[in-house]
């Protein structure tokens, strides 16, 4: 009969606190969401849909959310590109500057977000570019692509330089070698790189703030000018919205690793299999 540890129990009970404190402000969201007034109030009064359906009848929130996906697409592609190449390009390898090179990567993620903003208005306005989604795509990737070199990084930790090595040595290309050594080792880092860098850009407020424009709002930017000027539960819609995606972004990456636990196990079996 197995006995739960007293250290583990008293871990769990400490746990509890600090788990309800982080989960309950944001599922407070939802019932909000779903409150029958015209008003963000809680308790909520009764439960409609009707704020939820104002939401997506209003153009102003629903390009809104559009421009938010636009630009968190344009992060998650430009991020997982630069940061899978820089985690592939600097392991196994020692030279020097290392340091300052992986500094210089990492660096978007320790300079305050408002100091990058300033320098991308300047930079994108002198280029004239400035009021599209283009621009505060590009100056969110530049903020995700640090999570996706570490997360790329983590899934590098346990790859054999030799096998790289040996696999050129065979004649393999560099696209064969990527596909068929590097890519099924990263897999997991890409895609938790690539949820990560979602959730920074579809979350990023003060650069789009910066770089927003009336065709170019995207969604935490509305939220915000609302919260000043127009309290309505269609602000609580949005941050319901933004709780599901994340939720749902966080359910698919436990199933992605539960079916690779799933089949590194089976593996051994299927390889001892009779013919």
């Amino acid at each position: 009969m197995q006995t739960t540890n007293p250290r583990q129990r008293l871990l769990t009970l400490l746990s509890l606190p600090v788990f309800l404190f982080l989960v309950v402000p944001t599922a407070i969201v939802v019932p909000v969401a779903l409150n029958d007034s015209r008003y963000i109030t809680f308790p909520p009064e009764g439960i409609s849909f009707a704020a939820v359906a104002g939401f997506f009848a209003d153009k102003a929130w629903t390009s809104a959310l559009t421009a938010s996906l636009q630009s968190a697409a344009i992060a998650v592609v430009i991020g997982v590109i630069l940061g899978a190449t820089a985690a592939i390009g600097l392991h196994g390898r020692k030279f020097p500057g290392q340091q300052a090179v992986v500094g210089l990567i990492l660096a978007p993620m320790i300079v305050p977000t408002v100091v990058l903003a300033l320098a991308f208005y300047q930079f994108f306005i002198s280029l004239g570019v400035l009021g599209s989604i283009l621009p505060i795509g590009l100056a969110h990737a530049v903020i995700a692509t640090p999570y996706v070199y570490l997360t790329t990084r983590a899934s590098l930790a346990g790859l054999n330089p030799a096998l790289v090595n040996s696999a050129q040595s065979l004649g393999a290309g560099w696209l064969s070698v990527f596909r068929h050594v590097y890519l099924p080792v990263i897999l997991p880092g890409l895609v938790s790189g690539a949820l990560f860098a979602f959730s920074v850009s579809i979350d990023e407020t003060v650069m789009s703030l910066f770089m927003q424009s009336p065709s170019a709002t995207t969604l935490p930017v509305k939220m915000f000018t609302d919260i000043q000027f127009n309290l309505t539960p269609k602000i609580a819609v949005s941050s319901a919205l933004l709780v599901t995606v994340a939720t749902l972004g966080l359910l698919f990456q436990v199933m992605f690793v539960l079916k690779r636990r799933s089949t590194a196990r089976m593996l051994p079996l299927a390889v001892s299999a009779p013919n």
